[in-house]
């Protein structure tokens, strides 16, 4: 358990968390219709700032400026509240950026294989971490639209170690002609208002945002006090899980498999605590809302309120799991539960209780959950309390036990393989032929997946039904999908418009762990981070710690990369002993 003591959200709508909070209770909302003007794009709803409204820091891109805006907006928010003492440049802080894109905006389909640096997620957060003079090495998670609740579940595994005092997480995105495109070559945006899990939906509006929420391990939680209160309530984050559905990089399991195993996580916590609302993913497509539902309805949680925001500011990609926590938790205390704008009739294969009208908000708990391309989904529980909640090992997933370091859980796991794959394409090719494996969709994969996949036949063998079921795959790469962009940004070129969903769904980091999942069936935890390099020993840290919670068997871990015709896998399983 992590306890929240500050937060900001910058959007359309707002800066400033409750004003964004206050907009939204009175009926605003900043998603409208756009024309289109840029190249091909056809018009689109989504929630966009003003021109000039992101006014960029003195060397720092547009992207970059807004993390650190809303960074100072949580910060602010402390001292205001009172607490004065938090420093941003200790050690004992630790920076997480989540992101989709980062600065995509700035590849143009000349630049070819650019050796921008700017174009490297891990750069962008070494560039907020200066701008902070914090010595630490950021975390980068770029876990497509899952990636601002994954980043959360990582501040809680991160501040559980005992290294760190205080965790700031930020989520960011803007939008640009290649994420826009992108989108509507999946014929996934609406001309109109999202309307979340309703019969006439017609698909998602997009968002740009950047929101921020700091987190403080249990022990330092109690030097801030009640400058951390929202409305007189302590907010904690209690638990949270990933999953795969391990079904298709993009469409849900009809099952809804990943995101009910996530919820079934969160049944410890739920048993003790009375869940007021879940806030979801509610993207107002057909399969994803459908999805939601059903998994909500399998963890036999579909009595719960449910309500999502897409409809007032837009799926924020990066930011989504980070704004709509927050505005969550200003819902959860100040007691309301806000609707789902323009909803009138279920259009869901099972029935949920979705928010049609403000509601009174019942319980000391808020559910979240967010799903995403290459089959990952996550879920959190968090919790309200008049006092400063207690950490118990029974309560929050078993990462802490009494608020302190959980034990050292090496001695639950150790690593059994590792490969490691120096090779060009040809050699990732052959690698896998000599494998004589029999899986043709290896060849329709993008270069990062086969490189993937090659080097998982490596490591895995050939395994049979089930072996992996509840397998976790945590990655890390330099590039991420920027292989990929440049492939993609090439189709809308100037006279060359022709954006494919095909390569499109390539151009994100995770969908390697979702290909590798989907092959070995693996529904654990899929996570994948951007770094300059590898570090050996936290992901190997990190993979024991999923292990030691009970919530996976076997971790495959390690570094991946791939750009520009040169690629490097250095793979590693380890399994409870």
């Amino acid at each position: 358990m992590i306890h929240r003591i500050a937060d900001n959200i910058v959007c359309p709508l707002g800066e400033g968390s409750e004003e964004v909070y206050r907009a939204l209770k009175s009926g605003r909302l900043s998603t409208g219709l756009h024309d289109g003007a840029d190249g091909g794009i056809e018009p689109y709803f989504a929630s966009v700032f003003d021109q000039g409204a992101v006014k960029p820091v003195e060397g720092m891109t547009a992207f970059e400026s807004l993390m650190a805006r809303s960074v100072e907006g949580a910060l602010a928010q402390l001292e205001a509240n009172g607490f004065r003492d938090f420093d941003p440049s200790s050690s004992r802080v630790l920076f997480i950026v989540s992101t989709t894109k980062g600065n995509i905006s700035l590849l143009r389909p000349e630049d070819g294989f650019s050796k921008d640096r700017r174009l490297l997620l891990a750069y962008s957060a070494s560039v907020l971490t200066r701008h902070f003079s914090n010595p630490n090495r950021p975390v980068v998670v770029s876990n497509a639209c899952i990636s601002g609740l994954s980043a959360q579940i990582v501040a809680d595994r991160q501040l559980a170690s005992g290294r760190y005092d205080f965790a700031i997480v930020t989520g960011a995105d803007l939008l640009c002609p290649f994420i826009i495109s992108g989108f509507q070559s999946f014929k996934a945006l609406s001309s109109e208002r999202a309307r979340s899990f309703d019969a006439s939906r017609s698909g998602l509006n997009l968002g740009e945002a950047a929101a921020t929420v700091i987190y403080a391990s249990p022990q330092a939680a109690g030097r801030v006090g009640e400058a951390a209160r929202i409305y007189g309530k302590y907010v904690a984050f209690a638990d949270g899980a990933i999953a795969n559905d391990a079904n298709h990089i993009s469409a849900p399991s009809r099952t809804g498999e990943g995101l009910f195993r996530t919820l079934s996580f969160l049944r410890p916590v739920l048993e003790k605590h009375r869940a007021g609302m879940i806030c979801a993913h509610g993207t107002a497509t057909a399969y994803n809302d459908s999805m939601e539902a059903v998994a909500i309805s399998r963890a036999s949680l579909d009595k719960i309120p449910v309500n999502s925001l897409k409809a007032c500011i837009g799926h924020t990609l990066g930011a989504a799991g980070v704004i709509e926590t927050i505005l969550s938790m200003y819902q959860m205390c100040d007691g309301v539960v806000l609707p789902v704008r323009d909803f009138t009739s279920l259009g869901v294969p099972v029935s949920v209780d979705v928010v049609s009208s403000p509601r009174r908000f019942d319980g000391d708990a808020f559910i979240k959950t967010v799903s995403g391309f290459g089959g990952c989904n996550a879920s959190a529980v968090f919790l309200a309390s008049r006092d400063l909640p207690v950490c118990d090992w029974s309560s929050c997933g078993g990462l802490c036990r009494d608020g302190q370091p959980p034990q050292d859980c090496h001695e639950d796991a150790r690593v059994v393989k590792d490969i490691s794959l120096e090779v060009s394409g040809t050699e990732v090719n052959d690698i896998f032929r000599r494998s004589k494996t029999d899986y043709p969709k290896f060849f329709k994969m993008d270069m990062l997946c086969r490189l993937g996949i090659a080097a998982a036949r490596e490591l895995l063998g050939e395994a049979g039904e089930g072996v992996y079921d509840d397998a976790a795959i945590i990655l890390c790469g330099s590039h991420a999908s920027l292989d990929d962009d440049v492939k993609y940004m090439a189709t809308i070129a100037p006279g060359n418009y022709y954006p494919s969903p095909a390569l499109f769904v390539y151009t994100l980091a995770n969908i390697v762990a979702g290909e590798i999942a989907i092959r070995y069936g693996m529904h654990g935890e899929t996570t994948c981070y951007a770094a300059d390099s590898y570090d050996r020993r936290s992901m190997e840290e990190e993979a024991a710690g999923i292990i030691g919670s009970g919530r996976a068997s076997k971790v495959v871990f390690g570094w991946i990369d791939w750009y520009d015709g040169q690629g490097r896998a250095d793979l590693s399983l380890m399994e409870r002993i």
